[in-house]
């Protein structure tokens, strides 16, 4: 089945016309994951890191079926 991952980062919405394949939501899931670490650690070589981002993923019916939080992607220690 067909999944869209739109990102909503800094009040901006970055809608993914394409799609991405996937057999199940666990792998779904894991890509988001794997997309949200990429964009994060870019943030951080600028110099900035925003964990209020997010991306929605939705499959080919237009039903969103996760939506993961940026700071659900990582785990934070020291503060």
């Amino acid at each position: 089945m067909r999944y869209f991952f739109n990102l909503h980062e800094c009040g901006q919405i970055t809608f993914d016309e394409d799609g991405v394949d996937h057999t199940d939501i666990g792998s779904v899931r894991r890509s988001a994951i794997r997309a949200a670490r990429d964009i994060m650690a870019a943030e951080v070589r600028a110099g900035q890191l925003c964990l209020s981002c997010h991306i929605e993923v939705f499959d080919a019916a237009g039903h969103q079926v996760l939506k993961l939080p940026f700071k659900d992607a990582i785990g934070v220690t020291g503060l």
